[in-house]
């Protein structure tokens, strides 16, 4: 039936639920508002008033296209459009700017002529007549409100449609007054937990235990699957990810911890470069979010947030989710932001917690069961020709000064080798007498010697199947090498006073801290034996020809030693650090990390510095500061050589004849350019 005009009765019961629907936002009637309680109560009140199939609220919500978010259905049958994407906006903006505030009133549908995208959305909802009604407050676009005939034509009449725009301002109204509300009480809580997050933080001594606080924190608030941090490596080049936490530990099966990423990926160079939180929504957004949430995490949603200490980008807070998330809140990013410039602020005050967090991410660069650490090429080389011997059954040779870490090594190829589940026997071929070592390896007959009183099986024979170690193999007697050369051809020995062959099939590795050639050369060492056991060499190098190592294995020991001690201790001063770097180590790791042990002791401050150290690497140092120039990159080349020369003057005490030779200048020269400089007088 066509309704041109609407009887009194009808218009009093429309103002009637009108009064109604505004009761519920009024301030004076409300103290607090339930936005989703009272957009769905208007849908359904609207609907009800208007008697129409269906009533809808889409909200305009930044960077989300608009979707059914509250509904009334009048009639049965009538499928729901809960969630439905419809394209609205064209309607009533032009990019971002308002061009059209009055309704749109179709009375008939199909006789309607509407923008394809749009029309194609709307017939699904399958309506014969529509009104919809903008929502603006002050110029903005909040949503609308829509009403449907479905079953029948409606002929909208000037009443309804004025009635429904007084309804859409108040609405406006109220959403406004709860957002307000909404946003002071969510700042008010926001502060709350950031005191909380705060207290938490200030209250841990380990940087460890503070990363993981704040991962564990990040996940209970907005409710993720997986929370790491990500760490700058001292190159500036990679990330790499530390502290993974999720409150399902089988969320972090098949990840890999070892991961990076590249400071050039897109991703990461945005979050560098605009300071800002990142959101990704699902893993087909580009090949960049593939990677991140296919490769890296296995997510499908995930929220990223860039931690500045000062100017200087340390890393940033992860968080996944494994399912797919709606578009985050802006109350969500502020709270990871905040989360993250929490954890800045204590990395900044203590600058040097920062700086061990970086170094403890960097010693997973190169890692055997925890304990080979490094970064170097040259020990990193050598991993990679341990992992690539480990799955073969070669003899390997390694050759390193004491102290280098061949046992570790040795542990390495033993750990990824097919017979890590088979017996593996170290033996120290320096620490045994020499005429045990024969029977500590092979093993004796009863009646061998005078106390051989039973059967003995030797290690060789102990190891069938597995791997022996066998370390400063330079100590081995002649007959020992007889045997071992044997076995190492043929898998077969016989104990000492037995004539018995006995089969084994071992995979021997051997360390030498001396020259085996030199050992050759005296007639010390069997050179068939040496071919033998050098199929594949691996040179472990001092540490002082490695010395970009020393400040990952600083922290490492730190980290092991101040734990021992029960000492909270941050790092290690630059001053201190400096000096670690200068020395020559001539007993290497393991010198390395007596004087770190020895230097946690000493500390009585947050930090271990120069006095904590032994008395023997200052007078080393100060040797070797007294023989080196140090020179800031930038330095003109003439105020390099003024400062060379004077340095040399110096340490010659005063000598010219002498500071000449040791600079290759002539003498006439030499007083020439400390004229040119001042000082030949001063010096007499």
């Amino acid at each position: 039936m066509k309704i041109d005009t609407l009887s009194l009765e009808r218009q009093l019961k429309m103002l009637q639920a009108k009064e109604a629907i505004v009761n519920q936002i009024s301030p004076e009637v409300c103290d607090v508002i339930d936005l989703d309680k009272f957009l769905q109560a208007t849908a359904n009140e609207v609907g009800k008033m208007m008697e129409v199939s269906r009533c809808h609220l889409i909200l305009c919500t930044p960077g989300r296209t608009p979707r059914v978010d509250y509904e009334y259905l009048g009639e049965e049958g009538i499928p729901s459009s809960l969630g439905r994407a419809i394209p609205l906006e064209s309607l009533f903006l032009k990019g971002r700017r308002l061009v059209n505030r009055s309704p749109i009133v179709i009375n008939d549908f199909a006789h309607f002529e509407l923008e394809s995208g749009l029309r194609s959305e709307l017939e699904g909802l399958k309506s014969r007549s529509i009104l919809i009604v903008p929502i603006i407050f002050q110029e903005t676009l909040l949503g609308v409100i829509g009403l449907h005939f479905s079953s029948h034509p409606h002929q909208w009449t000037p009443y309804e449609v004025s009635i429904i725009q007084s309804l859409a301002q108040q609405v406006a109204i109220g959403f406004q007054y709860t957002k307000i509300y909404t946003e002071k009480e969510r700042e008010a809580e926001n502060l709350k937990i950031m005191l909380e997050i705060a207290n938490g933080i200030n209250s841990k001594v380990d940087f460890d235990e503070i990363s993981t606080f704040v991962i564990d924190k990040s996940i209970e608030l907005l409710k993720a699957g997986i929370g790491c941090m990500g760490v700058l490596d001292s190159s500036e080049r990679y990330l790499h990810f530390h502290s993974f936490r999720s409150p399902r530990p089988e969320y972090l099966e098949g990840i890999d911890r070892t991961g990076t990423i590249s400071t050039t990926n897109p991703l990461v160079h945005q979050l560098i470069h605009s300071r800002r939180s990142i959101s990704l929504a699902n893993p087909e957004e580009d090949e960049y979010a593939s990677y991140y949430l296919g490769k890296l995490f296995r997510g499908k949603s995930a929220l990223i947030s860039p931690i500045f200490i000062g100017e200087r980008f340390f890393g940033n807070i992860n968080l996944i989710w494994l399912k797919r998330q709606p578009p985050f809140s802006p109350n969500e990013v502020e709270l990871i932001e905040g989360i993250a410039n929490q954890a800045a602020t204590v990395l900044e005050r203590d600058w040097l917690s920062a700086e061990v967090l970086r170094l403890q991410r960097e010693l997973k660069g190169v890692r055997a069961s925890e304990m080979i650490i490094g970064n170097s090429p040259r020990l990193k080389r050598c991993v990679e020709l341990a992992l690539q011997v480990a799955e073969s059954s070669a003899t390997v040779l390694i050759d390193g000064e004491s102290g280098t870490g061949k046992e570790l090594i040795a542990d390495l190829i033993q750990q990824h080798s097919p017979r890590h589940h088979k017996p593996y026997i170290k033996i120290n071929c320096g620490a045994i007498p020499e005429t045990l070592l024969e029977t500590e390896l092979f093993g004796y007959e009863k009646g061998a010697f005078t106390d051989a009183r039973s059967r003995k099986i030797g290690k060789f024979e102990e190891a069938n199947g597995g791997t022996i170690f066998l370390d400063e193999v330079s100590e081995l007697s002649p007959a020992a090498q007889v045997k071992l050369l044997r076995v190492l051809q043929s898998g077969e020995f016989t104990r000492v006073g037995g004539n018995q062959k006995i089969v084994t099939d071992v995979r021997v590795i051997a360390a030498t801290n001396t020259p085996l050639e030199e050992a050759m050369e005296k007639g010390l060492f069997r050179r068939d034996l040496y071919y033998r056991l050098n199929v594949f060499p691996i040179k472990l190098s001092p540490l002082r020809e490695q010395k970009e190592d020393i400040p990952l294995l600083v922290s490492h020991f730190l980290n092991i030693y101040k734990k021992k001690a029960n000492k909270y201790l941050v790092g290690i001063s630059e001053k201190a650090l400096r000096l670690l770097k200068s020395y020559t180590w001539p007993g290497n790791v393991r010198e390395l990390e007596n004087v770190v042990e020895r230097a946690v002791i000493m500390a009585t401050k947050k930090v271990v510095t120069v006095e904590d150290l032994p008395e023997h690497l200052l007078s080393a140092a100060e040797e070797s500061r007294e023989r080196t120039l140090e020179v800031d990159i930038g330095t003109t080349v003439e105020e390099t050589e003024r400062r060379l020369i004077l340095e040399t003057l110096n340490y010659t005490g005063g000598d010219k004849n002498q500071t000449a030779r040791i600079l290759g200048i002539g003498r006439k020269t030499l007083y020439r350019k400390l004229k040119k400089y001042g000082y030949l007088n001063s010096i007499g």
